[in-house]
């Protein structure tokens, strides 16, 4: 079992300007790779201007996007450059808007007047308007006008003429006011009232009737229906005569592109794409390739001294769930240990024997199973629930209840003792782990002489400090003065030749030996809060318990347990998780995790991710080979 992460391996691609941008989505739907532009002695290619290209598309969005289809998938490589590919798809954009414009006026013009004759019914159908005759308010006269206005919903007050006569009708749709005067007042009230966000709803020829003019109203917007729909139908037509959904498709795959790519290597027939892959054989992105049948040359050479590689954790797929905690951190480096698998162990102890109950632990064991697809981080609920539930059967609890099943060892509220010094055990196990994780990685360093010299004592020192009360103290002070004279003449091996430098480093040397023996001592108690935990979690349940008993009715009882065992859960299992993170994080990896890796930040392709589905590659095979 490997416990230190795996470096990502360097990948060079070369492709022609052709397959470019399609190569690069094809390497980025892997999830597998992530750009590092290497100085290759090769000419570069700025592709800002393609971004200043790119305005013409965003402007024209702005305009027409809710008339525009899905952009499509595109199913094939591109047979030009991406400059080329924009261009072409630009020129097509420009000559679907110069067609389609005329057809989107018109369709407006509908839309705008059958907004108003929509709002004119609203007007209609009181009956408060059957005194009004409609041909004469809706034909204009040389003096003597009117016009309707849709009022805002907020307060709206306007200063009328006295030659002004004025109407409010309170619709369901809104506020309505109709005035009638002159031409040259109404003109200039209406210049005040559009300030005033009010909107003046034409008014078309009506029949002077209010029910003959409703009618008249009905069948206009019934034919203003049959006309946008015909609009509709042909604007529809012009996306695909134009290719509109595959132009936009194209386009926005090159916004991608140049969203993460500045510039590329390239020479004037070919580009190379340079970065790091996580892909340890490299052959899912040679299938990747051969399968969407793009024309590269994938090979995986030596990576630049000059440049870190990042860090990767590989681990089997029941301990993923458990990346989370050093994630918390950061990434180990390739000199650290990853603690992933053993965390799959201890995650679960700890936090089973802090929210140990059958019942509650099957719940969670569910909710990891049913949100493990939509939320993954969930799933380390698996685990855990599954571990709750077998702490649940030694504590002999079942939804709070302690008289369904039979403890297999003690019940927590009647006998807290045990229950608070079994954690502080191991706690001295689980620090003791810390500290092999850390020799281990002064053996991977080439430093095992210093920690023979500096570290190995000071463990001897721990063990014989936990240990003080079961020893006999001939023997833990004989061991305590071994362990402080191996230390203390280390510490003179190390800095020997130093002069009278030496007795400053040494004492150096001894602070630090008194900080770390203060520092696993309390570290050590801390684990105690586990055992707390387990007692705050029985005697909470038991709290609702008695409660349920003393209530007079069953279904009452019900409900109390019920309510309870939520709160529990949901209570609990939130505390019991951070002070499971908290010991993690906090007592454990202090002592060997310094998170120095660089992070593997995967190139996000544009499609939901490369699926290795098993189709028959294309009629052009991608040129793999790796360099010797």
């Amino acid at each position: 079992m490997s416990l230190r992460p795996a470096r990502t391996r360097w990948f060079e691609l070369l492709t022609t300007h052709a397959d470019l941008t399609h190569a690069l989505e094809t390497l980025a739907n892997t999830g597998q790779i992530e750009l590092e532009i290497h100085q290759h002695a090769r000419m570069h290619v700025s592709l800002q201007d393609m971004k200043t290209r790119l305005q013409v598309y965003t402007r024209l969005e702005q305009r027409y996007q809710s008339y525009w289809p899905k952009a499509g998938q595109r199913t094939g490589p591109f047979n030009a450059s991406p400059g080329r590919i924009l261009d072409t798809a630009i020129l097509r954009l420009l000559d679907w808007e110069r067609r389609a414009a005329p057809m989107i006026k018109r369709f407006e013009n509908l839309e705008s007047e059958r907004a108003d004759l929509q709002s004119l019914i609203s007007l209609l159908e009181l009956q408060q308007t059957d005194n009004l005759d409609f041909s004469l308010l809706t034909t204009a006269g040389d003096t003597v006008v009117s016009r309707l206005f849709e009022l805002p919903a907020e307060t709206c007050s306007v200063q009328l003429p006295a030659s002004v006569i004025s109407r409010q009708f309170d619709t369901p749709a809104g506020l309505y006011m109709l005035l009638v005067g002159t031409r040259v007042d109404l003109e200039a009230l209406a210049v005040e009232m559009t300030l005033k966000k009010c909107h003046s709803v034409p008014l078309p020829r009506l029949p002077a009737s209010r029910h003959n003019a409703l009618q008249w109203v009905n069948q206009r917007i019934q034919l203003l229906d049959l006309q946008m729909h015909q609009q509709r139908l042909e604007i529809s037509a012009l996306e695909k005569s134009c290719l509109l959904a595959e132009t936009l498709g194209d386009i926005r795959l090159l916004g991608w592109f140049l969203d993460h790519v500045s510039s590329l290597p390239v020479s004037d027939n070919f580009a190379w794409i340079t970065g790091w892959t996580s892909d340890p054989d490299g052959e899912v992105l040679r299938r990747a390739l051969v399968l969407t049948g793009a024309d590269a040359i994938l090979h995986f050479p030596p990576a630049p001294p000059e440049i870190e590689a990042p860090m990767v954790l590989s681990n089997p797929w029941w301990a993923r769930p458990f990346e989370l905690f050093a994630g918390l951190l950061g990434t180990p480096g390739q000199q650290e240990a990853d603690p992933s698998r053993l965390l799959a162990l201890l995650t679960p102890l700890l936090f089973g024997y802090m929210f140990a109950d059958v019942g509650q632990g099957l719940v969670l064991l569910l909710a990891g199973i049913a949100l493990r697809h939509r939320w993954p981080l969930l799933r380390i609920l698996i685990a855990n629930g599954f571990a709750a539930m077998v702490f649940g059967l030694v504590f002999g609890s079942v939804f709070g209840r302690e008289d369904i099943l039979p403890a297999l060892w003690l019940h927590p509220v009647t006998q807290p003792l045990p229950v608070l010094a079994v954690p502080l055990a191991g706690g001295v196990l689980i620090l003791l782990l810390g500290m092999a994780l850390n020799g281990l990685e002064f053996f991977w360093r080439g430093e095992r002489h210093r920690w023979l010299l500096l570290q190995a004592p000071i463990v001897l020192l721990y063990l014989l400090v936990v240990s003080a009360l079961m020893l006999p103290a001939e023997v833990v002070f004989t061991g305590v003065a071994l362990a402080l004279l191996w230390y203390i003449v280390a510490s003179l091996v190390l800095h020997a030749g130093r002069g009278a430098a030496v007795v400053t480093a040494l004492a150096a040397d001894l602070g630090a030996l008194v900080e770390t023996l203060l520092q696993l001592v309390l570290n050590t108690v801390s684990f105690v809060r586990i055992g707390a935990f387990a007692l705050a979690h029985a005697g909470l349940s038991m709290a609702f318990n008695i409660m349920a008993d003393a209530t007079e009715t069953a279904l009452l009882a019900l409900l109390v347990l019920l309510l309870g065992n939520v709160i529990v859960i949901a209570l609990e299992g939130l505390v019991v998780s951070i002070q499971m993170t908290r010991l993690i994080l906090f007592e454990f990896f202090i002592r060997f995790l310094q998170a120095s890796g660089r992070v593997f930040r995967p190139l996000a392709g544009p499609a939901a991710g490369y699926q290795d589905s098993g189709h028959e590659p294309g009629h052009k095979q991608a040129a793999a080979t790796e360099a010797a």
